[in-house]
Formats: structure tokens, C-alpha cells, sequence
């Protein structure tokens, strides 16, 4: 019972992950969003959720037993790994990004028209290697 618990945590974290990301993604692309406000903010549930997601994640693993990287399931999971960790990396980037675009613009002012679309493109990309993310987890999870 436990183990389905985690797992339900796991895809609640990464559906508001995936779901939070596309939609900045598209009020950044089309003007809804008027303020860096949002953003930053939604960061602080992003990294959260990351916690939560690597928690549990871990919990699977630990659940389903580690697999020997010689078999198909194992290979699949090192690239899934392997992706995550990039992505990773390319969050910090963008969290830096709008740390330091909130300091040199008034966070409740409009974002300029550059730093919106710079803005939609991150999270696009976010969004985007997230759902290639959930690909890979169902390669795993259905083979």
C-alpha cells in the first residue's frame, strides 16, 4: 500500500510540474502574464516538487528493486538519469535567469517584450524535456 501511495506522489508532483511550466509557458507567449511575479513565485513550487519527485523516485526504485544496467529496463533507466540530471542543470539556469532578471526589473512592473520571450522559450523547454521525462518513465513503467 505504501508503494502506491509514493508512486501516486510521484505523478501528482510531476503533473503539477508539467502543468505549472506549460502554463507559464503560454501566458509568457501570449502576453497574459504582466509581472515576473508569477514566475518567480511558481519557482519556489517548482523546486519543491522537484524534492518531492526525487523522494519518491527514490522510493520506486527502492520499491521495484536496482536494476542491473545490463538489461534493457536498466539502460532505459540511466538515460532517463541522465536526462533528468541535464535537466536539472537547466533549471538552475533558468531559476538563475529570473533571479537576476527580478533584480534588475521591478517584479511588478511588465517584463519587456525580450525578457518575456526569452521567459516563454525557458519554459517551453521545461515543459517540453518534462513530458520527454514522462515518456521515458512509461517506457519504464509498461515497457
Amino acid at each position: 500500500m505504501t508503494s502506491l501511495a509514493i508512486r501516486t506522489l510521484h505523478v501528482l508532483a510531476m503533473a503539477a510540474l508539467v502543468g505549472g511550466t506549460t502554463v507559464l509557458w503560454y501566458s509568457y507567449r501570449s502576453g497574459a502574464i504582466a509581472a515576473l511575479a508569477p514566475a518567480r513565485q511558481f519557482e519556489w513550487l517548482f523546486w519543491g516538487g522537484v524534492g518531492v519527485l526525487v523522494f519518491t523516485g527514490v522510493g520506486n526504485l527502492g520499491a521495484l528493486g536496482p536494476p542491473g544496467p545490463g538489461t534493457g529496463w536498466g539502460r532505459t533507466l540511466l538515460v532517463k538519469l541522465a536526462v533528468v540530471v541535464g535537466f536539472l542543470g537547466g533549471s538552475v539556469v533558468r531559476t538563475l535567469l529570473l533571479v537576476r532578471a527580478s533584480d534588475r526589473e521591478n517584479t511588478f512592473d511588465d517584463p519587456s517584450p525580450d525578457l518575456r520571450r526569452t521567459l516563454s522559450r525557458v519554459y517551453g523547454a521545461t515543459a517540453a524535456v518534462m513530458l520527454g521525462i514522462v515518456v521515458l518513465a512509461e517506457v519504464l513503467a509498461h515497457g
